[in-house]
């Protein structure tokens, strides 16, 4: 049976999550945006809306931040991500759970890139009741943060007993070894 290389298993996670994502927001575009019904009671619902804020704190804050910013600040987010996730990979072996947590990570940050590049806005289309609309990026996002703060309280690895200072002299050693003195 065909197995698939290591190196190849979180770009394709990746990449499937993103198809996900932007196949829902293609096909409600396409076919629902006038639609608005109920999913579960009074609580959850959809209800498809264009946001074009860009950003939750942007929208809640009405700070006017636009675009531009909006998007160098996401590809700052995505190459700072790739960063670390290398540096993990290399200071630890990789395991399962890391993969799964940066697949998210990266889904979420390279969707909301999309949605910021071609669409103009986040499409969102879940509406929780009274709170606000979401989409599954924000899903990945919030998945990532859970399992984020799921690993440092349950000290997944040792990670509560790391000291921040000598991870981030380990990670400026690490980026000016292999990035910047080539």
């Amino acid at each position: 049976m065909f197995k698939l290389k290591k190196n190849f298993k979180m770009p394709l996670s990746v990449f499937l999550l993103t198809l996900i994502d932007q196949y829902i927001k293609i096909h409600i575009s396409n076919n629902l945006m006038n639609e608005n019904f109920d999913i579960f009671s009074d609580i959850v619902g959809f209800k498809p809306s264009l946001n074009t804020s860009y950003s939750w704190l942007n929208s809640l804050s009405n700070l006017g931040i636009g675009l531009l910013p909006h998007i160098i600040v996401n590809i700052m987010i995505l190459f700072i991500s790739i960063l670390v996730f290398d540096f993990i990979r290399q200071k630890q072996k990789e395991d399962k759970i890391t993969s799964l947590i940066f697949a998210f990570l990266f889904a979420g940050v390279i969707c909301s890139l999309i949605d910021r590049i071609f669409w103009g806005g986040s499409l969102d289309y879940v509406y929780l009741k009274g709170l606000f609309i979401f989409d599954l990026k924000d899903v990945y996002l919030s998945f990532f943060q859970i399992m984020l703060i799921s690993c440092w309280l349950f000290n997944y690895k040792g990670l509560r007993r790391t000291s921040e200072k000598l991870l981030y002299n380990d990670f400026k050693f690490y980026i000016k070894v292999k990035y910047l003195k080539r």
